[in-house]
């Protein structure tokens, strides 16, 4: 009995060893499994992680390109704003000194019309003097008319200017009268 205990206890240690072995085999090619598994996900991660990696480093530069191209574009456009805005400044000095020259100008035109009526009303006053005059003789010569129509026939040259006008014109279109049209 001992004895069929004995090998009895035996079977079931084999049986038992046996199953252990088969467990633990198949858990150790279970283990074995998922070493395998992490082994490739960690080789997947890892990739994914140095894809990433240089990705951010591309797009770091990228960056860091714009940034530079933005900064130089600023600097172009302050530039051009300051070269702008002196031209406005020349640009409004020109326009203020037209601006003085056309009101220097304008004052002269008026004192040039000024002069001008001025002179005008002077050559008026000559010319009724002269009349005056020319009346006051034409009453006193009545008889030597023929002599003073004799006069003008001989000296025709007499009554022109050097310019081809006649002195008996005023200098702005007024024309004094000869002798004879006093008379009339």
């Amino acid at each position: 009995m001992f004895f069929l205990q004995n090998r009895d206890l035996k079977s079931r240690i084999f049986h038992l060893e046996d199953s252990y072995r088969s467990s633990k085999e198949g858990l150790l090619v279970q283990m074995e499994a998922r070493i395998v598994e992490l082994e490739e996900r960690l080789e997947n991660e890892e990739r994914d992680r140095s894809n990433f990696q240089l990705s951010n480093r591309r797009l770091e530069r990228k960056v860091k390109e714009l940034m530079m191209q933005v900064d130089d574009e600023h600097l172009s456009l302050t530039d051009q704003k300051d070269q702008l805005s002196l031209r406005l400044k020349a640009m409004k000095r020109q326009v203020e000194e037209a601006e003085a020259e056309i009101d220097r100008l304008e004052s002269a035109k008026k004192k040039l019309q000024r002069d001008l009526e001025e002179q005008v009303d002077f050559n008026d006053q000559l010319q009724g003097q002269l009349n005056g005059i020319k009346k006051e003789l034409s009453r006193h010569r009545k008889p030597p008319n023929k002599m003073l129509g004799d006069f003008e026939d001989e000296d025709d040259d007499d009554d022109l200017s050097t310019d081809g006008d006649s002195l008996y014109e005023g200098p702005s279109g007024f024309k004094f009268l000869k002798d004879n049209e006093v008379k009339s």
